[in-house]
């Protein structure tokens, strides 16, 4: 009767390591899955914000401001616009210069 009831007790323990391990390795899924399907549903987010960008980037008002945009970076223009900020500039400097001389002829 001893040798059955050691018997016994040693396969009970067998048995509750196993079930502790089953308990364990379904914790892992678990997590595993959860991990996945939160991993899914940032991939989906990400999928849905590239297929936003994607259709800003091929609309006809994006690639007709990306075409302004590079014509304003052309040498030509640049030169241009400098150009046309100088004498600006020059005409302001006049015009502040002369200001003072109308102030006195007036008085």
């Amino acid at each position: 009767m001893k040798l059955c009831k050691k018997a016994l007790s040693a396969w009970n323990g067998k048995y509750d390591l196993a079930v502790a391990q089953v308990e364990q390795t379904a914790n892992k899924l678990d997590n595993a899955i959860a991990h996945l399907q939160q991993k899914q549903n940032q991939l989906g987010q990400w999928n849905k914000q590239e297929r936003a960008y994607s259709l800003w980037d091929k609309s006809p008002q994006t690639v007709e401001m990306r075409n302004l945009a590079k014509g304003l970076q052309s040498p030509q223009l640049q030169e241009r616009l400098s150009s046309i900020t100088k004498v600006e500039r020059q005409k302001f400097a006049r015009s502040q210069a002369s200001s003072p001389r109308q102030a006195r002829l007036s008085a």
